[in-house]
């Protein structure tokens, strides 16, 4: 009886209560990837109430709270594991701070359970769209899809400024936002099955690192923002805006939230917005079509306005930059 009423002391309630609830969630992820049904129940009941109130308590905050604290963990670990040596507290004291550390990455890992890891196996976003999927596609089908978007782009970027080979986004990160949510709402009057809410795109301060990684946006759950590599060309930004917060509403695949950034950019009646869906789809195009018929992407190519055309360079030249870093070849 001693040692359990030791053990008691030893290991708080809270921390007992995180443990169990990541063998909980350990569990449900493994049922989910068999049952999309368990996935989309725990999408909407747990991780949607989390999305929205953590988005909403770091809304009026104008910068990154992820971008201090990606910052900050690192001294801050570095100094709690040396005062655990150096300190002259009891072991006692030491185990009770390890068995506080223990439960606070348990909580962290558990939020990353229920919000990420569960609802990623939800029902395809195709499916909750109506959307039949076609796995082979001719090279003069892709080629008739991607003719339709170049002449798209090509209309619009006559609506389009530009200043040093880049479209120029008229308006800054929070009007963005602004529009861009209100093509989600748009979106949603279609298609209900996912929660709408009003959020904030976080530009990212030292946006360099971030394409030293290779990353142009992230989702973090733990703060419920959706923060934004500014590095890149306007167009890519309000895209990643607009992929970030599908990430935000609860689309986990990165296809998934690819397709519906250009989607509800589609949606808006914004010009600019307009611009950069159809350009970054544009992209994902062309790449395939190069691989199944070199003559029909250069017709396309050759076809794009010039305008649009730098602005893709611009893109191109950033992602070259970055890759020769020394922290890419890292990763």
């Amino acid at each position: 009886m001693k040692n359990k009423k030791k053990q008691r002391k030893i290991i708080p309630t809270w921390v007992v209560v995180s443990g169990l609830s990541v063998a909980v969630l350990l569990l449900l992820s493994f049922l989910a990837r068999r049952s999309a049904l368990l996935s989309d129940a725990v999408n909407s009941y747990v991780a949607t109430p989390i999305r929205v109130i953590s988005s909403y308590l770091t809304y009026l905050i104008p910068f990154s709270l992820f971008e201090v604290v990606f910052i900050l963990v690192f001294p801050f670990a570095l100094a709690v594991i040396a005062s655990a040596f150096i300190s002259k507290r009891s072991v006692r004291e030491k185990l009770d701070r390890l068995v506080a550390g223990v439960g606070a990455v348990a909580i962290f890992f558990s939020g990353y359970l229920a919000v990420m890891t569960i609802p990623y196996n939800t029902t395809p976003l195709s499916a909750r769209l109506g959307i039949s999927e076609k796995e082979d596609i001719s090279a003069d089908e892709l080629y008739a899809v991607t003719l339709s978007v170049r002449d798209r782009i090509n209309e619009l970027s006559t609506q389009i400024e530009y200043k040093d080979g880049e479209g120029v986004m008229p308006y800054g990160s929070d009007e963005a936002s602004r529009l861009i949510c209100e093509a989600y709402g748009r979106v949603r009057d279609d298609y209900p099955f996912f929660y709408n809410f009003t959020s904030r795109a976080k530009p990212i301060t030292f946006s360099g690192i971030m394409s030293d990684m290779g990353i142009t946006g992230i989702y973090t759950y733990f703060t419920g923002e959706a923060n934004v590599n500014t590095s890149y060309p306007d167009y890519c930004y309000a895209f990643t805006v607009a992929h970030e917060f599908a990430h935000q509403r609860g689309i986990n695949r990165e296809n998934e939230a690819n397709f519906m950034a250009f989607l509800v950019l589609s949606y808006s009646d914004d010009p600019f917005l307009e611009y950069s869906a159809y350009l970054n789809l544009y992209e994902y195009l062309v790449s395939p079509l190069y691989r199944l018929d070199k003559e029909l992407y250069y017709e396309i190519r050759d076809g794009l306005e010039p305008a649009a055309a730098e602005d893709i360079s611009a893109a191109n030249r950033v992602t070259v930059e970055h890759m020769n870093s020394p922290l890419f070849q890292l990763m």
